[in-house]
């Protein structure tokens, strides 16, 4: 139910919807016309949705679903295999640079002095001496 005061008459706003008032017709009838989506649609084609392009569809994503999970299981299968060539490699080179400390200490300079000596060379004892040059 509308109330309106004979004192605020003239502050109406007008009705922006243009709705016909109920006994009044307006100049056009409205069973003649099409309803605004259809005339909006008719530019736009929406692609039908069938039963087989569902289950087209479903056979393709489950398809790729398998095909990401055996990726990553074969991910990961080569992830273990890495790591135990890098524990491998790990005690191969510990066991080459134990081995190498001890060929450095076999060939290291006191052996050295050892094997000249029993040759018949001389030490010259430490660098820090001054040689002196008689004329």
């Amino acid at each position: 139910m509308i109330v309106q005061s004979p004192l605020k008459k003239h502050d109406i706003r007008p009705n922006l919807r243009k709705v016909p008032k109920p006994g009044k017709q307006a100049g056009k009838s409205t069973s003649n016309r099409k309803p605004k989506s259809q005339s909006s649609r008719q530019g736009i084609k929406v692609p039908k949705v069938t039963p087989w392009k569902v289950i087209l569809g479903s056979l393709i994503i489950g398809a790729l679903g398998v095909l990401y999970l055996t990726h990553v299981f074969a991910t990961q299968y080569l992830l273990e295999e890495v790591k135990q060539l890098e524990a491998e490699y790990n005690i191969a080179r510990s066991a080459h640079d134990e081995l190498k400390l001890r060929y450095d200490r076999m060939i290291g300079p006191s052996e050295i002095y050892d094997k000249a000596e029993e040759q018949g060379f001389v030490n010259g004892g430490p660098a820090e001496q001054v040689i002196i040059i008689e004329e």
